[in-house]
This record gives C-alpha cells, structure tokens and sequence, in this order.
C-alpha cells in the first residue's frame, strides 16, 4: 500500500473508534529508540525511517515531527504522501499538542497507544491539552491495521555477558540495586528499558539491530528477583545461570498479572521516564508509588573499572579496523569505484575481523559532499554516491564489541581543500578538543559544558542543530543516559566513569557536512583546597584528516593536545599493523 491508502484506511479506523486524532511515535513499548522490525508502526505507515519522530493524523491533516538530524531526509522521504514535516527546535514550528489545539474541536477524543508513551509523555501531553478538554483514549496497535506482513517478536537466544568483563556479578548488581530501593522507601520496583535488564542481569541478545538486548521486564522486590522473558529464548547455560543466582523465569506476558497482583503494602518505584504510562496502570491504586530516576540507569553509565578496561581495549581494535578503512579509501579513491554504500560495507568488514567484535552499534552514516550535510543519511542502492576524488567524506560508525561499544566520525578530504572548507574544518575540531580538554568541577552538568564545543563556531557565527555529546553504553545502545552535553538544561551532572560522545559538527546543505567525534571517558584529575576537578580522557584512537586543518587557526594548546593525542595514537596502533599500514599511520600522526 502507498503512504496515502494506509492514512485512508487509518482514519477510517478512527472514525469506528470515535478519535478525531491518532498520534504514533517511534518507539515499543520499552520505550526503546531502537525497536524490533514489529514495532515500527511509524515507519510503516508514514514511509519516513529515521530512528526518531511522530506522526500525528487528523480527519483530513497529517504531520511529523522529527529533530534536525533528520530534517533532509524527512522532506525526501515524506514527498508525495500528504504528510507536512514539522521541524523540531526551529523557531515557529508548533508542538504537537498546539497543533492539535488549533487543529481539532472542543472535547475531541485522541487516540494512542499508551504502551509507546511514557507516563512523563502522556501526563504532559494531557495537561497541555486541558485548555480545550481534549481528552487520550488507549488503543493497542493504532495504525497497523493494514499491515498484514508485520513482523513477529524476535526469537533469537540470549547470551551471557561475562562477570570479569562486566566487573560485577548478577548478584552484586542486583544487592545494589536494592539498597538504592531501601534508601528510596520502596519495597519493588519495576524495570522496563532492555538495556537496564541486560545490564543488570549480565545478558545480551539480539532482538534490535545494533543494540545487543532483549525483550524482557524484571521486578525485582527487597527479598527475590523476577525476570519476564520467552522462556525459549534461554538456553539452559543461561537458565542456570539466572537460578544460581536465583532469579525466578516468568514468560515475558506474565508482568501484567504480576503488577495487578501488587499487594496493598508495596511502595512501588518506577522511573517516570522510562516507564510507559500503560505498565504504570497496572499498579493497584492502594499501592504507593515512588517516582525517581532509575538506580540501574545511574550504575550503568558509570561504568567500573574493569568495564572501562575493557573499553580500551576495544578501541585498540576498533582503531587497527579504522586504520585499514581509511588508509583503503585513501588508496582507492582515485580508481572512482568507490560508493557510499561500499565504504559502509568496508568499515563493517574491517572490524568483523576484530576479536570480539559482535556487530556494528548503529547503521554507517557514509555521506559524500552534500549528502554529509544530513546529518543522520542513510545509504541506500537507490541514492548511494559514487565518491570521487574531491570533497569531503563523512563517515559516523561504530562497532558492538564484547569488551566495549565504539563510536566514532571522520570527516577525511579527497584532493585539496578550499578556504571555505579548511576553516570550517578547523573550528569543528577545534570545537571537539576545546570539550576533550576540560577540566571541571564535581556537580558539573552537561548543558555547563557544551558551549565549550560550540564557542569556536559560535564566534564565526555558525552552529550546529543537535547535541554535543551522548553517554555510550557498555556492550549495549550506543546511545544512553542519563548524561548529555547539550545545550538544553539536563540535572543529571557528570560523574567519573561516564563516556559520553565528543561531536561537534557543521553543516552547509548542497555542500558539505563535516563532524568530528571521540568518545571521552570522565576521570578524576584532582582533589585540592578549592575542590575535587574531573577531567576527560579521550578513549577513541583514530588519526584526524590533517589535511584540511589551518594550523593559524588554532592555539598553542590545542596544537599540543592534536599532536600528543596523535602520538597516543601511534603508539596504541602501531605495533599491531603490518609494514605498510604502520607507515601509513606514521605520517598520518606526525606532529604538524
């Protein structure tokens, strides 16, 4: 069906359920950002496919609301089927809810799917909506009717994340966590996001592309610990696992039953933000409930000692990989055989031949010339690039290790840059050292530190749409919270053992898009009389292009800090590369 049968049909759909307004976001009922084939409802219907937007369907009016790193491709793919894009964070663009405010009459009915909205999202959705008594109303698996192919729930086994390399037991995690649930008064709490379940239970899967989970719930009370998972996707390795440490198995369906039956006494603890509002009403009415961030969520990104160790490690590996990719390109570039797609391709290949490496952590962003000015492009065979030996590349990729996940972007030159190109080069990285070189405070958050990425574009009057930097899980998404850098407020401060990204960018729409980014791991630096100081240290080991920086425009400082990380660089990578790569290398790293 074409983008405009399946909105005819929906409404439809609407009118037999009394809605004047359907509203479908991206995510499952996990509330994850990446999602299993069978719940990309939004995608299905609305024919845009990038990881996050909404798409909202009146009687005779449809809309989707989506950031800028995804404006570009919105606007291909949502061309001809009668959906208008509403860009995020751009000034006049109307929130959904005062968008339906104008759009709909007085006590009109909006459906949702209240398994996909967070109780934090629908109770602010409903408040906003009072103006004009607008009221929600739950229908499960709004907008699939029609998808007769819909993929089934994945069924894929679990694995077992090992204790040396996560630097903690099940059992260790799990007293932890219930001594967090004690300090907080409450007696059971409930977990829903897949990466908490994975982390917390030593468990990967393989449910969603990229990230390395599965679909499950936990509750875990003072006293035991429930797991819902398909009981066949445990082998019986992990099954006794899970028993020694004695977690009781229920089938993933059994949750609903499980909450209902909370006694009266229980003080339940739920994570506003990663709870969906559906799971949130299975809890009895006489039951207390704490709201708060989530313990997992915070013992998560702060990751041991051993677990950034291990991430370490994983960059050695993931750096020989880069190393033999862009010395390739370098080579190759010329014969103009070369596409977007096959340098994706190449990049993935590099590191399969890594130890450990478990699969790519999200899909390559390979855009040449203008296509890098999208910021989150995807490839397909149908507008891949050939790339010819001129212009910027932008490659954004990354890797699922045992020991780690990566993530990384170069923006490498093909011939001899211009002025326009050097310098907007140039105060990108510029902007990316002037974050990895900071020293702060405890108690620092992530909006205090952003403007430290941005100050060098900023001056020059150029900017970038999305954040600076992201947490980056261990072994799971590589995008994860509760950190940011980021201009809009986050509470959350940075904490020693936090990675986060480092990827300030710009980006001129027909003509180039340029981003550099590191992953930084927050340490301590020092403990004086005016205080305790934090610092980053820079985890990713890959050469910077040096060809298109204008060495005038940086400061002593910042010279320092590209050729000593390029020296750190060179000696973590060196020893393991053969005669030609190790050469390569070399001049790729000398000190400018």
């Amino acid at each position: 069906m074409e983008t405009a049968q399946k909105l005819k049909q929906l409404r439809k759909e609407m009118q037999k359920k009394g809605i004047s307004a359907a509203i479908i976001p991206s995510g499952d009922t996990h509330l994850s950002e990446y999602v299993a084939e069978h719940w990309r409802t939004r995608a299905w219907l609305s024919g845009f496919t990038g990881s996050a937007g909404t798409v909202v369907i009146t009687e005779n009016k449809a809309g989707l609301w989506t950031d800028s790193r995804y404006f570009l491709q919105a606007e291909r793919e949502l061309e001809g089927s009668g959906i208008e894009l509403f860009k995020m964070g751009i000034a006049g663009t109307p929130a959904i809810e005062e968008w339906l405010l104008n759009t709909l009459p007085k006590k009109a009915e909006i459906g949702v799917d209240a398994r996909l909205f967070s109780v934090n999202q629908l109770e602010s959705m409903k408040q906003k909506l009072l103006s004009k008594k607008l009221s929600l109303k739950h229908i499960a698996d709004l907008g699939t009717k029609g998808w007769d192919n819909r993929p089934r729930l994945p069924k894929d086994p679990i694995y077992l994340h090992d204790e040396e390399v996560a630097g903690k037991s099940i059992s260790e995690k799990i007293a932890d966590l219930q001594k967090e649930m004690e300090a907080a008064g409450a007696t059971v709490t409930i977990l829903s996001a897949l990466d908490e379940i994975a982390w917390l239970f030593n468990l990967r899967g393989s449910d969603v592309a990229f990230n390395p989970v599965f679909y499950a719930y936990a509750v875990i009370y003072l006293d035991r610990v429930l797991l819902f998972v398909e009981g066949s996707k445990l082998p019986p390795v992990v099954t006794r696992k899970l028993k020694v440490a004695e977690i009781h198995i229920f089938e993933y369906e059994e949750l609903s039953h499980v909450v209902k039956n909370f006694s009266k006494k229980e003080r339940v603890l739920i994570d506003p933000a990663r709870t969906s509002h559906a799971t949130a009403g299975m809890i009895p009415e006489d039951c207390k409930i704490i709201r708060q961030l989530s313990p997992v969520t915070m013992a998560k990104a702060c990751k041991t000692e051993a677990e950034l160790a291990g991430i370490r490690d994983a960059m050695v590996n993931d750096g020989l990989a880069l190393v033999e990719a862009l010395h390739w390109i370098e080579t190759t570039a010329a014969s103009n055989t070369l596409t977007e797609l096959s340098v994706g391709e190449k990049f993935r290949d590099c590191r399969a031949k890594q130890p450990g490496f478990m699969g790519e952590s999200f899909e390559s962003i390979v855009g040449y010339g203008e296509h890098g000015a999208i910021v989150h492009y995807s490839a397909t065979p149908e507008t891949s690039s050939k790339i010819k030996p001129k212009g910027f590349l932008l490659i954004d990729s990354g890797g699922q290790y045992r020991n780690g996940t990566t993530d990384i972007t170069r923006t490498i030159h093909l011939s001899k840059p211009n002025e326009e190109e050097m310098v907007d080069y140039t105060l990108v990285l510029r902007g990316m050292i002037g974050l990895a070189m900071a020293v702060f405070p405890r108690n620092t958050r992530g909006s205090n530190l952003d403007m430290l990425a941005r100050q060098p574009l900023l001056y020059h009057h150029l900017n970038y749409g999305h954040g600076t930097g992201h947490g980056v899980g261990f072994f799971l998404n590589v995008h994860e919270g509760p950190q940011s850098i980021r201009l809009e407020e986050n509470s959350v401060t940075i904490q020693p053992g936090m990675v986060c990204s480092d990827e300030p960018g710009v980006y001129r729409a027909g003509k180039h898009g340029i981003r550099i980014e590191n992953l930084i791991a927050c340490v301590p630096s020092e403990t004086n009389d005016f205080g305790s100081f934090l610092k980053w240290e820079t985890v990713t080991l890959c050469p910077i292009d040096l060809k298109p920086v204008k060495k005038e425009m940086l400061s002593k400082a910042e010279l320092d800090w590209l050729n000593a990380y390029h020296q750190k660089v060179y000696d973590a990578l060196s020893p393991r590369l053969v005669p030609e790569l190790k050469e390569w290398l070399a001049e790729k790293t000398k000190a400018i």
